[in-house]
């Protein structure tokens, strides 16, 4: 099994049986700066089709917000990958189609992150 594991600027070790978790990991630690700051820079969400179509269809208001990608995905019933790196130019969102495997864009943006903050991203494996 591939383990992840991330050690902060602090030195403190984080390790991960996946990448969806490191994700949670790096995304409560900008949710705590969105807090303390009211920006947030980086982020990876899934947003499922039901939470973006109940948005969508809640108010005319909240239709005329949404991007291209966001109506696409209302319209083709598929949920939405949004991903943050830093600034809006590096916001991209991606239709979450069931074959997209999602895997490797949570790994690249996992090192990403830890690149630009300065952290120590590895991956091992473990022997049973």
């Amino acid at each position: 099994m591939t383990m992840i594991q991330i050690t902060t600027t602090n030195g403190k070790h984080k390790i991960f049986k996946n990448y969806h978790d490191a994700c949670e990991y790096i995304n409560a630690i900008e949710k705590q700066k969105a807090l303390e700051s009211g920006e947030r820079r980086w982020m990876f969400i899934r947003r499922p089709h039901q939470t973006l179509s109940a948005l969508y269809y809640r108010s005319t208001s909240l239709k005329d917000s949404f991007t291209t990608k966001e109506k696409e995905a209302v319209e083709r019933e598929l949920g939405l990958i949004e991903i943050l790196k830093g600034d809006m130019e590096n916001f991209i969102q991606i239709l979450c189609t069931p074959y997209l495997d999602i895997e490797p864009l949570k790994r690249d943006w996992c090192k990403e992150y830890c690149i630009e903050h300065g952290f120590t991203y590895s991956e091992f494996v473990l022997k049973n």
